[in-house]
């Protein structure tokens, strides 16, 4: 089995190496997609090392806009006409693993076929998540004024309605780990239905919702499971989840996740070393 870890980022190429090191393994590639509105220059010395890809084909990044899914189908893109691909990795730069890269892959091998993807309805468990989708949300548009806009189009419009009838709308996390067949399926659909494509342009923060939507309401359901990421919404600040220090390090690895979101290099440089160093003692290997 071979797995394709995909990559956002779009600063610190320090961290981002270190991040590259940690899931150095035989079977795994790495691509790595860079905002477009960064700098490629501090970068390129990355995709030197084996098994390095960069994503040519590059998105401009804004938080909570499209360019996050747009930024993720051009890395599916780039990695799914390689056939040799089983499983697409989706993580940030900002994230972390909590295991070896051999335990990563063993994790995979032993569990193929399962899309690793939190699923959270928006009509209970994630409730308060649900004016993200049913009302009109202009995040996209760089425009004076818009705000004064989405109010008036959100009091002339009313609720908005899902394109296609009977489709359950979940969501969490735009960080996931999916079967070559899943994530083909996923590009198949939106090329099939505009329509749906256009919906959630109007939906803040839609990468979150819009590959577990789609997913969610396709023969992969049943193959759905959490997510392989250990994130801390506590004291989280305008939907960004807290930045996890050398504090958390024992919560993080007695969570059973594959890997951490986020870890930040400007906030604490300590958690790497301590990562580092934990993820050899458990598999036995020499630390960093």
């Amino acid at each position: 089995m071979r797995i394709a870890h995909l990559i956002l980022a779009h600063k610190n190429p320090a961290q981002l190496e270190r991040l590259i090191d940690a899931l150095t393994h035989p079977c795994f590639d790495i691509y790595i997609h860079l905002d477009k509105k960064a700098d490629t220059t501090p970068f390129r010395y990355l995709a030197e090392k084996p098994n390095v890809f960069l994503v040519a084909h590059r998105a401009p990044v804004y938080w909570a806009g499209y360019g996050t899914i747009q930024a993720t189908i051009n890395g599916f893109e780039a990695i799914l006409p390689n056939p040799a691909y089983d499983y697409i990795n989706v993580i940030s730069a900002q994230d972390f693993p909590l295991a070896s890269a051999e335990n990563i892959y063993r994790h995979l091998v032993e569990n193929q076929g399962t899309e690793f993807i939190t699923c959270e309805s928006i009509e209970d468990q994630w409730r308060d998540a649900a004016t993200r989708v049913t009302r009109y949300h202009l995040i996209n548009w760089r425009i004076p004024g818009k705000f004064k806009l989405e109010k008036l189009v959100n009091r002339l419009l009313g609720p908005r309605k899902f394109p296609i009838e009977g489709y359950k709308l979940v969501g969490r996390s735009n960080w996931f780990t999916l079967t070559r067949g899943a994530a083909t399926y996923f590009l198949d659909f939106i090329g099939k239905h505009p329509e749906v494509d256009r919906f959630f342009r109007y939906v803040w923060g839609a990468d979150e919702f819009i590959f577990a939507t789609v997913l969610y309401n396709s023969p992969f359901k049943e193959k759905i499971r959490e997510s392989l990421i250990y994130v801390d919404w506590r004291g989280q600040t305008k939907g960004h989840p807290r930045v996890l220090t050398s504090k958390d390090l024992p919560e993080m690895l007695a969570s059973g996740r594959l890997f951490a979101r986020k870890v930040d290099m400007d906030v604490d440089r300590t958690i790497f070393d301590l990562l580092e160093k934990a993820i050899a003692e458990r598999s036995g290997a020499p630390s960093r």
